[in-house]
């Protein structure tokens, strides 16, 4: 009785899962590129700047602050990231009554590789300790097959697929962490869709 009442009131977890987001080929281009970079070399980079590593979290990341700079990554995750933010928003139509939204311009690439790697605490993109956030939803592509997906705290893990998009709302509701510890390599490129300022 009480699933079909839930069946009745919400028929969504918001999530969009869309597999084959991007082809295998795009994603080897992605992680190559990310490779050649002096950025990942074993560092936290934040908005190109040395950071010290956290226990919160422990990855080498490459950071993207422009969706315009013509770069091959942004080309590749632009062009088809756009393409299922509309399928989303078609999807979930309340998004249309509310503010303005739209894609945040920065993102980044991540690598985690050893069992100490990962993003390890509980946390929504939309929260925090520091000022309110206009982050709305959130997305990631995932680069590889990886052992470690995302652990949801009110919804099942996602399995970490090469070329497969999540896109989820970045509140309270949607509490998230990498799977820890992490299990072998694993590529996700992500960033955020925030209200317009």
């Amino acid at each position: 009785m009480l699933r079909k009442i839930r069946s009745l009131v919400s028929n969504s977890d918001y999530f969009g899962i869309y597999d084959n987001a991007l082809s295998k080929k795009e994603c080897e281009i992605i992680i190559n590129q990310f490779e050649k970079s002096e950025h990942h070399a074993g560092k936290v980079y934040l908005d190109g700047v040395l950071q010290e590593v956290s226990h919160l979290k422990k990855c080498m990341t490459l950071d993207a602050s422009n969706f315009d700079d013509g770069s091959i990554i942004t080309n590749i995750v632009g062009n088809q990231l756009t393409k299922f933010i509309k399928r989303y928003d078609q999807e979930q139509p309340q998004l249309r009554i509310l503010s303005r939204w739209g894609l945040y311009q920065g993102y980044s690439i991540q690598k985690y590789e050893t069992e100490d790697d990962g993003y390890k605490e509980w946390h929504a993109e939309a929260a925090g300790s520091g000022p309110p956030s206009n982050r709305i939803l959130a997305w990631m592509f995932y680069l590889n097959n990886a052992k470690s997906g995302t652990e949801f705290m009110n919804y099942p893990t996602v399995r970490a697929k090469m070329g497969r998009c999540v896109i989820w709302p970045a509140g309270w509701t949607h509490v998230h962490r990498g799977v820890t510890p992490n299990k072998g390599l694993k590529y996700i490129v992500t960033g955020w869709i925030t209200f317009d300022e």
